[in-house]
C-alpha cells in the first residue's frame, strides 16, 4: 500500500493505476487493512463530510486522474458524481448488500417506530425482505443529490422516523437536525470485490490500450507505405467509390490531393477497369494502359471478405519511372560486393588471445598503412579485413575483395587493374574497369596474396608504391586512392627465400602485421561458435536440441580444429541436419566415429608435416588401422586399463572403445 491523503486541498498524490475514494473514516481504514493484507498496490483518500463530501471527492478524482489514475473506487454517491463529471478514468463502484445493514438492523429492531432508510439509488429487495421478517417498520427515502439528500431527511422526520440508516451524506444532514442516525460500514467481502473488479478492469483497459497503441502502429505504417511507397495506389469500394489514394496516385491521375476521395472511380478514370472486377472477382496483374497520357503498369486485386466482394485495389507505376529504376540496379548490381558487411561485434570468442588480436585490429584500423593479415586457413582473416574497413575513415567507400588463388595470371591481371577496349581477344567493348578503381577511396582487400604470380607482384608493388594504375592494353595511368590489405596462409618468409614472393613487395605489404590464432588455442571459444553457428542453423528448434549439442561437444573436446571456424561450422550444420531430419542416435556416432579418427590422423599428419620441415605428407601411405590400434593401447596403458578415462582421452564412447578393442583384438590383462 502506498502512502495516503486525507482532504483534496493538501493531496499529494503519487502514480497510482488505483485509487479509492473513502466516504468515511471508517471505511478508510477497513479498506487500509484489507489492502495491507493483501499487499495490494492502491491508494486510498478520504472525502470529508464536514465539507460538501461530494465537491472533496471530486477535487480528489481530478488530481488522481491528472496524476495517471487509471481507475477509481468508491461508494455508489460519489462513483455516480465522478462518472458524471466525465473525467478521464474508469469506476468501480462498492456496492451496499444485506450484510452491510446487519448489525444496524439489529438495533433498529429496539426501536419503536418508523425506521428510515436512506440510499442513493433503490434500494436491494433482499433488504426490504429482511425488513419485513425482522418486523421493522421500514421506509424507504432515496436521492441522487446532496440537496435531494437534505430534503428526505426532513421527510423522514416530518414522516414521524424515529430512527435513520444510511451514508455519510444522510449523516451529515441526520447530525444536522439532531436525529438519531446509523452511518451504514461496508463489508469487507463488499471492499474487496470491489478491488477484484478493479483490477480486473484495470487489465482490461491496459489490454484496449495495448490493442489501440497496436491499431495506431499500424494505421501509421500503413499511411506510410501509402505516402511513401514507388507505387501509385487507388482502392474503392463494393460500389466503386473511392476510398484510398496516394500522393504518387493523385500524380499520375493528375487531380488536386483529396479531391478524388468519395468519388466514384469512374469520374476520376474513365479506363481505369477497377469498376469490372467488382463482377468478375479475378486479378489482373501486369496490365498496361494510359492514363491520362502516361503510360503505366498496373495489378487490380479484388478485396474479398468471407467470399464476397467488399471492393477493388489498383497499383499503378509509371512505366518511363520503371524504366529508370531498372538502369539504377544494373549499374548497383555491377558494384555488388563493394560492401563491408561485418564489423568487430560480429566476431564471437571470449579468449583473451583473440580480444588481444581485435585490439591490435582496432588500433590498426586507426591508420591508413597497408596491413597483411596472416592466419590458417578458415580463422576468419576476411572478417577482420572488413571489420577494420568498417572502423576506419574509408568506412563509407567501397570494400573489394578478391581471391588471388581463384584466377589464373592473366585473368588476376585484368581483374585487379581492367582493360581497355581490344586489349585483347575476347576483352568486352567499352573495356572494363579493375578492382583497384572501384576500391577508389575504400580499401581493396588481397586474400592469399602469397599466390600471386611474380609478373603481377611487380605490377602490384608499382601501384604500392606510385598509387596509380594503368589498364591493360592503356598506355595511360590513373591515380587511385586506395587502402591495401592483404592476407595469407603461407609463411611468406620462406616464400621468399625460394624465390616464390618478391621481397620489396613483402615489406611493402607488410607495414602492419595481424596474426589470426587458430581455433585451437582459443580455449572456451570452440564452444561459444558451436552454440553460435547451433542457434543460427536450427533457429528456434535450438533450443529443444541444446543438450544434445552440449554432449556431442563433450566428446569432441579434444579435437584440434585444424580447419578451424570453418571446420567447426561445418561440423555444426552435418550435426544440425542429423539431429532434425534424421533423428537418429547411430548417424551421429558414426559421424563422431569418423569424426574422432580423422582426428588421430590429422594430429598424425600435422607432426609429419612439422618435422619434414612442412613437406607435404602423403596420407594414403598412412596405415590408419595401426595407428588407431597403437593409440588405443597407448591411451589404455596411460590409464592402467581403464576403460572409463581411456574413453574419455580418446573422445569417443565407452561402447566404442570396447567395440574397437573386438575389432584389434585387444584383451585386458
Amino acid at each position: 500500500m502506498k502512502g495516503c491523503s486525507s482532504t483534496a486541498c493538501d493531496l499529494e498524490v503519487k502514480s497510482t493505476e488505483i485509487a479509492l475514494i473513502a466516504p468515511t473514516i471508517e471505511l478508510a481504514k477497513k479498506t487500509r487493512k484489507i489492502i495491507e493484507e493483501r499487499n495490494e498496490d492502491i491508494e486510498v483518500f478520504t472525502s470529508m463530510a464536514e465539507k460538501d463530501a461530494i465537491d472533496d471527492a471530486l477535487e480528489i478524482a481530478k488530481k488522481l486522474v491528472k496524476n495517471g489514475t487509471k481507475i477509481i473506487i468508491s461508494r455508489k454517491g460519489t462513483a455516480v458524481a465522478i462518472r458524471n463529471a466525465k473525467l478521464d478514468v474508469s469506476v468501480v463502484v462498492i456496492n451496499t448488500i444485506l450484510s452491510d445493514y446487519v448489525e444496524s438492523m439489529e438495533i433498529a429492531k429496539k426501536f419503536d417506530g418508523v425506521i428510515a432508510f436512506f440510499s442513493y439509488d433503490e434500494i436491494t429487495d433482499d433488504v426490504k425482505s429482511a425488513c419485513y421478517m425482522l418486523n421493522i417498520d421500514a421506509k424507504f427515502y432515496t436521492f441522487k443529490s446532496d440537496k435531494d439528500c437534505e430534503s428526505i431527511v426532513n421527510e423522514a422526520i416530518k414522516d414521524g422516523a424515529v430512527l435513520g440508516i444510511g451514508g455519510a451524506m444522510s449523516q451529515k444532514y441526520a447530525d444536522m437536525y439532531n436525529f438519531d442516525h446509523i452511518t451504514i460500514e461496508n463489508s469487507e467481502i463488499s471492499i474487496v470485490t470491489a478491488i477484484e473488479n478493479a483490477k480486473q478492469l484495470l487489465v482490461v483497459k491496459k489490454e484496449e490500450l495495448k490493442k489501440q497503441n497496436e491499431l495506431k502502429l499500424q494505421l501509421e505504417r500503413y499511411q506510410a507505405v501509402l505516402n511513401f511507397t514507388h507505387d501509385a495506389i487507388i482502392a474503392i469500394d463494393e460500389k466503386g467509390i473511392i476510398d484510398v489514394i496516394n500522393p504518387i496516385a493523385e500524380n499520375i491521375v493528375k487531380v488536386p490531393p483529396g479531391y478524388a476521395m468519395g468519388k466514384n472511380i469512374n469520374d476520376i478514370i474513365d479506363n481505369s477497369q477497377m469498376s469490372q472486377l467488382l463482377d468478375l472477382k479475378e486479378k489482373e496483374l501486369n496490365q498496361l494502359m494510359d492514363i491520362n497520357g502516361t503510360l503505366v503498369s498496373t495489378n487490380r486485386i479484388p478485396i474479398m471478405v468471407e467470399n464476397k466482394i467488399k471492393g477493388v485495389v489498383a497499383t499503378f507505376q509509371d512505366i518511363k519511372t520503371i524504366q529508370e529504376n531498372e538502369n539504377k540496379i544494373r549499374r548497383t548490381l555491377y558494384r555488388k560486393g563493394l560492401i563491408a558487411k561485418y564489423n568487430f561485434r560480429d566476431i564471437k570468442g571470449e579468449s583473451e588471445l583473440l580480444e588481444n588480436t581485435i585490439e591490435i585490429a582496432k588500433s590498426f584500423a586507426l591508420s591508413d598503412s597497408t596491413i597483411l593479415i596472416q592466419g590458417e586457413t578458415g580463422t576468419g582473416k576476411e572478417l577482420f579485413a572488413q571489420s577494420i574497413h568498417n572502423m576506419s575513415k574509408r568506412k563509407n567507400g567501397p570494400f573489394v575483395a578478391i581471391n588471388c588463388a581463384a584466377l589464373s595470371k592473366n585473368l588476376l591481371e585484368s581483374e585487379l587493374f581492367g582493360y581497355e577496349e581490344g586489349a585483347f581477344t575476347g576483352a568486352a567493348k567499352g573495356g572494363k574497369i579493375g578492382l583497384f578503381e572501384l576500391a577508389h577511396k575504400g580499401t581493396i582487400f588481397l586474400d592469399e596474396i602469397g599466390e600471386i604470380p611474380m609478373e603481377i607482384q611487380a605490377q602490384l608493388l608499382r601501384v604500392l608504391q606510385e598509387k596509380e594504375i594503368r589498364r591493360v592494353g592503356s598506355g595511360v595511368t590513373m591515380p587511385v586512392d586506395v587502402r591495401v590489405i592483404t592476407a595469407t596462409n603461407k609463411d611468406l618468409k620462406k616464400e621468399i627465400i625460394s624465390k616464390k614472393f618478391r621481397e620489396d613487395l613483402y615489406y611493402r605489404i607488410c607495414v602492419l602485421e595481424l596474426h589470426i590464432p587458430p581455433l585451437r588455442k582459443r580455449g572456451n571459444d570452440v564452444n561459444i561458435l558451436s552454440k553460435f553457428f547451433f542457434e543460427k542453423y536450427l533457429g528456434i528448434n535450438s533450443k529443444e536440441y541444446l543438450e544434445q549439442l552440449e554432449i556431442i561437444m563433450d566428446r569432441v573436446r579434444n579435437h584440434k580444429w585444424y580447419g578451424n571456424i570453418r571446420e567447426l561450422q561445418n561440423f555444426i550444420e552435418r550435426i544440425c541436419v542429423l539431429l532434425l531430419y534424421h533423428k537418429s542416435s547411430d548417424n551421429i556416432e558414426e559421424l563422431l566415429n569418423g569424426f574422432l579418427i580423422n582426428n588421430m590422423l590429422d594430429d598424425y599428419n600435422y607432426k609429419m608435416r612439422v618435422e619434414e620441415g612442412n613437406k607435404k605428407t602423403d596420407i594414403k601411405n598412412i596405415n590408419l588401422e595401426q595407428w588407431e590400434l597403437e593409440e588405443i593401447v597407448t591411451t589404455l596403458k596411460r590409464n592402467n586399463l581403464s576403460i572409463q578415462k581411456s574413453a574419455q582421452d580418446l573422445g569417443i564412447s565407452r561402447t566404442t572403445l570396447w567395440r574397437k578393442m573386438k575389432q584389434y583384438n585387444i584383451e585386458l590383462k
